[in-house]
C-alpha cells in the first residue's frame, strides 16, 4: 500500500516526537535517578577558650602555656543543659564551664540516640521547609504510612543548637539560636537545608532522611497556578505570615497539608506549569523518581493528623515544653 505525502509526513513527525520523548526519558533517568545525599555533620571546630579581660595588664604567658580547648559533646546541647549519657566528641573529654545564670532559658531536651527517618516502599518520612528572607519559618516533619500521614510543625522561633556553616559546609561556630535561622546560617540553600536537619536532630533526636524546600517568594505565582489550597488563597496565606509562635506553625502545617493534597492530584502534563510557578524556589533532596513515587504514595493518604510540637516562653525565649515528644 502506497502512502500519501501527508501520511508520510505525519508518520515521520510522530516518529521524531517519539524519538525525542525517548531521549528525554533517558536523560531524565540519567539526571534524575540519583538522590542528593544529606551528609552527617562535619567535624566540629577546635575552639579555644577566650582569655578573660581584666582591669590590670597581665604578663604574657610562656609559649608553652596554651588555652585549654573547648569540649563539645554530641548530640550538642547548650552549656548547663542536662542530657543522658553524652557521647564525647573527643577521646578523653573533661567537662568545662558552669551552668548559666538562667538555665531555664536553655532547657532544651535532646535525646541521646537520634533516630534517622526512613524512606522506602512501605513508609516515607521527610522534612518540608518553607523559607522567607532566608530563614525557615515553616519547619514540618512529615511521616507517611498510607492511609495515614502525620505532620508535626516546629515553631521557627524555638531555641535550638544551630551550627554556623562556612565554605564547604564546615562548622565554624556552635550557637544557641532560633531553629529557623539554621537555613540562613549557611552559604547555599542546599547547605542551609542540611543545617536545619542537623538542628532538628539536635533538638528532637529525629533526623530527616530527605527534604522538600520552597522559598515563599514564589507563592504569589504558585497561587496563580493553584488558586486555592484547601480553602487557603494568597490573601489568607499572606495574613498567616503575620502570625508567630505555635499559631504560625499550625498555619504552615495546614498550608503544607493543602499543598500535599493539591500536588498529589496534579497530572504529569501540569508539572511544567508548576515548575514555572516555582522556578528557582523549589528543591528536593529526593531524585525525580523518588519524588514522583512520593506523590503517588500521597494519593493513597486519606487521613492527615496535624500537630505542633509544644513550646513555651521562658525568660522571653521560646523553648520546647517538657512534655514535647514526636508522635513517631
Amino acid at each position: 500500500m502506497q502512502l500519501s505525502r501527508r501520511q508520510t509526513i505525519l508518520i515521520v513527525t510522530l516518529s521524531g516526537v517519539a524519538a525525542l520523548l525517548i531521549v528525554g526519558l533517558l536523560l531524565l533517568m540519567h539526571y534524575g535517578s540519583k538522590r542528593d545525599p544529606i551528609p552527617d555533620e562535619p567535624a566540629l571546630p577546635s575552639a579555644s577558650a577566650s582569655p578573660t579581660p581584666t582591669a590590670t595588664p597581665e604578663p604574657t604567658p610562656a609559649p608553652t602555656d596554651t588555652p585549654a580547648p573547648t569540649v563539645y559533646y554530641l548530640p550538642l546541647v547548650p552549656e548547663g543543659t542536662e542530657k543522658a549519657t553524652p557521647t564525647p566528641a573527643t577521646p578523653t573529654p573533661a567537662p568545662t564551664g558552669t551552668p548559666t545564670s538562667e538555665p531555664e532559658a536553655q532547657a532544651l531536651r535532646v535525646r541521646s540516640s537520634p533516630r534517622e527517618g526512613v524512606y522506602n516502599e512501605q513508609i516515607r518520612e521527610f522534612m518540608a521547609i518553607g523559607t522567607q528572607n532566608g530563614e525557615a519559618i515553616a519547619v514540618l516533619l512529615v511521616h507517611v504510612e498510607p492511609p495515614d500521614a502525620s505532620v508535626v510543625a516546629i515553631p521557627y522561633e524555638t531555641l535550638a543548637t544551630v551550627y554556623r556553616l562556612g565554605s564547604g559546609a564546615t562548622i565554624e561556630d556552635v550557637t544557641l539560636a532560633p531553629i529557623g535561622t539554621a537555613t540562613a546560617s549557611a552559604e547555599t540553600e542546599r547547605e542551609g537545608c542540611w543545617n536545619l536537619i542537623w538542628a532538628v536532630k539536635n533538638l528532637t533526636g529525629w533526623r530527616a532522611p530527605a527534604y522538600l524546600w520552597v522559598d515563599f517568594g514564589c507563592m504569589e505565582d504558585f497561587f496563580s497556578f493553584a488558586p486555592s489550597l484547601d480553602g487557603i488563597d494568597f490573601a489568607a496565606f499572606s495574613e498567616m505570615l503575620t502570625h508567630s509562635g505555635e499559631t504560625l506553625a499550625e498555619d504552615m502545617a495546614q498550608v503544607g497539608v493543602g499543598a500535599v493534597r493539591f500536588l498529589s492530584a496534579v497530572s504529569l502534563w501540569e508539572l511544567p506549569a508548576f515548575r514555572s510557578a516555582t522556578r528557582g524556589s523549589f528543591a528536593s533532596s529526593l531524585s525525580i523518581f523518588e519524588l514522583l513515587s512520593l506523590m503517588s504514595t500521597l494519593r493513597e493518604v486519606t487521613r492527615f493528623s496535624v500537630s505542633v510540637l509544644p513550646t513555651e516562653l521562658k525568660d522571653g525565649v521560646r523553648v520546647l515544653s517538657d512534655a514535647a515528644a514526636l508522635p513517631f
